[in-house]
């Protein structure tokens, strides 16, 4: 079987790249076959470490029965987009993920998530075949299902690490969320440095978690709430939920680690801000994409 390598696919380890195409197949007959030299590339023999380039065409020798089991077709569920678009070019696509709306399936949703949205939307501009295999257009930020916001999703592999590096790096990509949070803070700004741990499904405190830190900034009072300004320095899971709960201020909405009530998660991923992103992603530094929920946020104010 062979298959050409696109400019989707590029830079990236083969081994990689074979474990995509061969989602079935078993790590040890993928290093097997690269090992006897049954997978070439441009029809010479490659190590595991072999960095794919576009244009090049990967060959790989297998029995008529292991490519019927191995090499499964990708496939999706067509779902009409909610999302509203915020930017888009060749390499990414940024769009203000609503409330309640997956990202990824889970045990009780597998097609009606922001995924399924975002192939949709690219089968239909002829940028994504279901058919082809390789790297199927993924989310590179991620929030949960009650906050809405910005979500961007890389078009390429290289651009995926690219951006997951990025994220988890340091002063590289700028994260800013509103909230409305419960009660009065005592100063206008505050930075909160409390190491959190998962356990149990929840994200607690503790000094045995991962380091996490997280400044607010107060936008606006009434009696009894707060609209902050939120910048994540570090990117754990729950991270402004659990912090501002640990202060005595849990988000208004927030029933996991705050109220019980029948009430929308008062969190807005507002804002990225991109710096020091390298080639072919230079175009992007400097720039903010926004997406803005404060109507919504002043509503629940009580303004």
């Amino acid at each position: 079987m062979s298959f050409f390598v696109s400019d989707k696919d590029a830079f990236q380890r083969v081994d990689k790249y074979l474990k995509k195409i061969m989602p079935t197949a078993p790590e040890n007959l993928i290093y097997k076959l690269l090992r006897t030299k049954d997978v070439r590339v441009n029809n010479k023999k490659v190590n595991c470490d072999y960095q794919l380039q576009e244009g090049d065409t990967v060959f790989i020798y297998v029995t008529e029965a292991q490519a019927e089991e191995f090499f499964v077709p990708y496939t999706f569920k067509e779902i009409a987009p909610t999302f509203k678009l915020i930017y888009e070019d060749e390499n990414i696509i940024a769009v203000h993920k609503p409330s309640g709306l997956l990202v990824h399936p889970s045990i009780l949703e597998k097609d009606v998530t922001l995924t399924n949205m975002i192939l949709t939307y690219l089968q239909s501009k002829g940028e994504f075949n279901e058919k082809e295999r390789g790297y199927i257009p993924s989310p590179v930020s991620r929030i949960d299902q009650e906050t809405d916001g910005i979500v961007v999703f890389a078009k390429k592999q290289n651009v995926h690490q690219i951006l997951a590096n990025a994220f988890i790096g340091e002063n590289m990509v700028k994260r800013v969320y509103h909230t409305v949070v419960y009660g009065k803070l005592n100063q206008c700004e505050g930075t909160i440095n409390k190491s959190l741990l998962k356990e149990r499904g929840k994200v607690v405190v503790s000094d045995e978690g991962r380091e996490a830190t997280t400044f607010y900034r107060v936008l606006h009072e009434t009696l009894d709430k707060s609209l902050l300004e939120v910048h994540l320095l570090t990117g754990r899971q729950h991270q402004i939920r659990v912090h501002m709960q640990s202060i005595g201020h849990p988000i208004v909405g927030d029933t996991k680690y705050g109220k019980k009530e029948n009430l929308p998660l008062a969190l807005n991923a507002y804002s990225l801000t991109f710096t020091h992103l390298s080639s072919p992603l230079d175009n992007l530094n400097g720039k903010t994409l926004i997406a803005d929920n404060s109507r919504q946020l002043r509503k629940i104010l009580g303004e």
